[in-house]
């Protein structure tokens, strides 16, 4: 296609050493929705939104970490027209500790991916319900009407 760039056949791939702050250029991390909290074990959707700041098409990736786990959002790129946002999703399983998920944007130059943007959200770990200590005295069963202790005769 005439005036658009080959496109990547894959991701960044691995994150490696990343900068801690970058200023995006041509992409704009614009929000990163997920929950404020989560308990242990619970499923933890997140979605991150980027907008292309260049004047033309480019093909915009994210990457992501948490706990030392990089991961990469889907869809893996996309190309994205001048001026509009993509929206790019992950899922995992809240471990049992506060996380700060870092996320990275990518461009694409043609040849290479090029990290453009970071931001990052924490979700802190929801302190489980008190757990009520007590002592079972008696235990009951009813059956037509009928109500015997356990066990019942």
């Amino acid at each position: 296609m005439e005036g658009y760039e080959t496109p990547p056949i894959a991701g960044p791939g691995a994150i490696g050493h990343l900068a801690a702050i970058a200023i995006g250029a041509y992409t704009d991390i614009t929000a990163i929705y997920g929950p404020a909290e989560a308990a242990y074990g619970d499923l933890v959707s997140v979605e991150v939104r980027v907008r292309n700041l260049s004047g033309s098409p480019i093909y915009i990736s994210t990457m992501g970490r948490y706990d030392g786990i990089d991961f990469a959002l889907n869809p893996e790129y996309a190309s994205v027209e001048a001026g509009l946002t993509q929206s790019f999703t992950y899922s995992f399983y809240m471990p049992n500790n506060d996380v700060r998920l870092d996320v990275w944007t990518f461009y694409w130059t043609g040849t290479e991916w090029y990290q453009d943007d970071h931001e990052y959200v924490a979700i802190a770990l929801a302190v489980p319900p008190e757990v009520y200590a007590g002592t079972i005295s008696r235990k009951e069963v009813e059956y037509d009407g009928s109500r015997a202790g356990i066990p019942a005769y």
